[in-house]
């Protein structure tokens, strides 16, 4: 058990800092987008999740998540330290993943993909505020620091 320790800090090490931000924040950003996708799935009736329920919404998530890790590469970056542009930006990608991978369960054609954007949104931004959201911030925060063309316009 105390051997897993020092590996840990050797892979912290291996990955640059700014590779720490992108997987956390992609990561946090699948798991935002896919849990809206699947409550909203299933109509809140958590007790009927099935296996089938649970792969669409980590598609919806891996998918939503994508446009996030590419802007992640541009100077555009920089608009990831604020959670509300943050959050905003997962809510559309978020809205045309769930609209392109399945249709909707409710009334209308994109109701449950516009839903299921509103949902990915407000959920980045309670998870935002809490300690998990301040990490990120701090990855975020040293992300920028030793990328400075993201600060570029």
């Amino acid at each position: 058990m105390l051997r897993l320790v020092p590996d840990a800090m050797k892979f912290r090490r291996f990955l640059h800092e700014r590779h720490q931000f992108r997987l956390v924040l992609c990561g946090h950003k699948v798991a935002e987008a896919g849990a809206a996708c699947l409550v909203l799935m299933v109509q809140g009736r958590l007790s009927d999740v099935t296996l089938g329920h649970l792969l669409i919404a980590s598609k919806t998530g891996l998918l939503a998540a994508v446009p996030v890790l590419v802007i992640t590469f541009t100077h555009y970056a920089r608009h990831f330290i604020n959670r509300w542009t943050s959050s905003l930006f997962l809510g559309i990608c978020t809205f045309a993943a769930d609209a392109a991978i399945h249709a909707s369960h409710y009334p209308g054609a994109y109701t449950e993909a516009a839903l299921t954007g509103a949902g990915a949104f407000m959920f980045s931004i309670l998870i935002s505020f809490t300690p998990i959201g301040r990490r990120i911030d701090g990855f975020a925060e040293a992300f920028l620091l030793h990328h400075p063309a993201a600060f570029k316009s």
